[in-house]
């Protein structure tokens, strides 16, 4: 089996459908003896991705505190210079991509952030409950009755794009259709198999939202960026946040709601535990399915000049490939690290949200939309289980379930 072998590439996008998530005999067997592991050019992948030229060779961390290091490190490890995903982009779409969030220069990024970040502070948060609350409930609503549905697009997918497009300012009839960009942009390499490319359907609509937004302001994200004084953000800039955030607010979530669902049907034990008490235990079940899952498996960073990581030399203009699944099963941080355990104690140390300057800003409200949608869930159709083995996308960046059906006793409300 492929999940028992120490693979020779890790650049192959069957590695995740087949053996249901990353290589972790790998990382472990890399972790041990090679924790700063040079991933060769493989040549048989070829990819899909739109402006991209490949995958040249990387560095691969296994080990916590490296990925921890490095992360802090925007000097020396810059995700500006060349991208933060494994793809190699064409210089055209390099500057496009600069304009994202992700990958601004330190000085841009906090400015930026002093005006993204109040919509995720924790006074914002708690008043955005409630309607994320009706959100979860509504979207239960729509499958209880059926006792069956398909998971990933029919629930875990419609609640992070719905709450982003509170948070942004979309009106209601186009949430539909930021749900199908949103969901296309996210399935990266699967992107072309779209009749549009999902891209430049949120671009225009960012680009029409945006003039709405400076003819009518108001307190959304969208017209904070618009009409904020200080920063000046073009046109292309917007455009970036917006996918940024309809990207990354929504496949964590997504994914990781899917493999919660698929985890407790294949360790029931640890569902009853979760049943016996769900307030006591959600918090803590969430990061740990979080740290067991590391949905976004890897971000990249490109070295700015000769530098050391452990005790190997990595020339100026490498590209480190920051492995977040490997570390958050690094057993000297977390014992027995291939154990799912939701009362693990220290299950919030994962790094699935990443971690310094770039860590994600919509963290918590990802933890409340889970816990929102899980209750909903368990309280009113408890015994839901996969009706069928559930598919996993096929990624060398996302560890995604991409369609899972599920069957549960019909909920009876007469």
């Amino acid at each position: 089996m492929m999940q028992d072998k120490v693979l020779d590439n890790i650049v192959d996008p069957s590695i995740f459908p087949a053996q249901k998530g990353p290589p972790h005999a790998s990382f472990d067997h890399w972790r041990q003896g090679d924790p700063v592991h040079w991933n060769p050019v493989n040549p048989e992948y070829t990819t899909p991705v739109p402006n991209s030229t490949g995958v040249s060779g990387f560095w691969v961390l296994t080990r916590y505190q490296d990925v921890l290091d490095v992360s802090m490190d925007q000097e020396r490890f810059s995700s500006h210079e060349a991208g933060i995903v494994l793809w190699d982009w064409t210089e055209e779409h390099l500057e496009f991509q600069r304009a994202n969030f992700m990958m601004m220069k330190p000085d841009d990024h906090k400015a930026v952030k002093k005006v993204v970040m109040p919509p995720f502070m924790p006074r914002n948060l708690k008043a955005m409950a409630p309607q994320i609350d009706k959100l979860a409930a509504e979207i239960i609503d729509s499958i209880a009755s059926k006792g069956e549905c398909e998971f990933v697009f029919e629930v875990a997918s419609r609640l992070p794009v719905y709450t982003f497009c509170e948070l942004m300012g979309i009106p209601e009839g186009l949430r539909e259709k930021v749900a199908e960009y949103g969901n296309g942009i996210s399935d990266v390499e699967t992107r072309a198999d779209h009749s549009a490319d999902p891209m430049m359907g949120l671009i225009q609509i960012a680009t029409e939202l945006a003039e709405e937004k400076r003819r009518n302001p108001d307190d959304r994200l969208m017209s904070a960026m618009v009409n904020d004084t200080t920063l000046k953000l073009d046109p292309m800039q917007i455009a970036q946040f917006f996918i940024v955030f309809a990207m990354a607010g929504h496949e964590t979530t997504r994914s990781t709601g899917a493999h919660f669902i698929d985890l407790m049907n294949r360790y029931p034990e640890q569902y009853e535990l979760l049943r016996s008490d769900f307030d006591a235990h959600i918090d803590n079940a969430i990061d740990e399915v979080l740290r067991f899952t590391s949905t976004t498996t890897n971000f990249c960073r490109n070295t700015m000049e000769d530098t050391m990581v452990g005790d190997v030399e990595l020339k100026k203009g490498a590209k480190v490939y920051l492995s977040y699944a490997a570390a958050n099963r690094d057993p000297s941080v977390f014992e027995d690290p291939h154990k799912l355990d939701i009362t693990r104690n220290n299950a919030k140390r994962h790094l699935a949200f990443g971690v310094g300057p770039h860590v994600c800003v919509g963290a918590q409200l990802a933890k409340m939309q889970l816990r929102a949608l899980l209750k909903e869930i368990v309280t009113r159709i408890p015994d839901i289980r996969p009706s069928r083995e559930p598919e996993w996308m096929p990624s060398i960046w996302f560890n995604a379930i991409l369609n899972m059906p599920v069957s549960f006793t019909p909920e009876n409300k007469s």
